[in-house]
């Protein structure tokens, strides 16, 4: 969602969660690259989505859970940052293997 500054909603997780998982089972495969755009590499977490729920939702359910997908990944995961890369996409940044940030990096 760049309009958003890519923030992280569930379903782009997901997403990438399930890449990931495709990823790790090619063998063509060596390492996999996040990137944002150049404005943003991740805004952080979707207020909007996180909005409608209380803390027992939160702190009780599985919020946020499949996150750790990122650092039990396999390969090498190399973070590209250009641009904003606050919240939690600083810490999807944080669980890449290695954060290659350009001058318009901002954490």
């Amino acid at each position: 969602r760049p309009k958003a500054l890519n923030a992280l909603c569930d379903a782009l997780m997901l997403e990438m969660q399930d890449a990931l998982q495709e990823f790790s089972k090619d063998g063509d495969v060596g390492c996999v690259v996040l990137t944002g755009s150049e404005k943003a590499f991740a805004a952080g977490a979707d207020i909007k989505e996180m909005q409608p729920l209380n803390f027992s939702q939160v702190y009780g359910g599985n919020f946020l859970g499949f996150w750790n997908s990122l650092a039990l990944f396999d390969k090498p995961l190399i973070a590209a940052v250009n641009g904003f890369a606050l919240g939690g996409g600083c810490e999807v940044a944080m669980m890449c293997d290695i954060i290659y940030a350009g001058e318009k990096a901002k954490f």
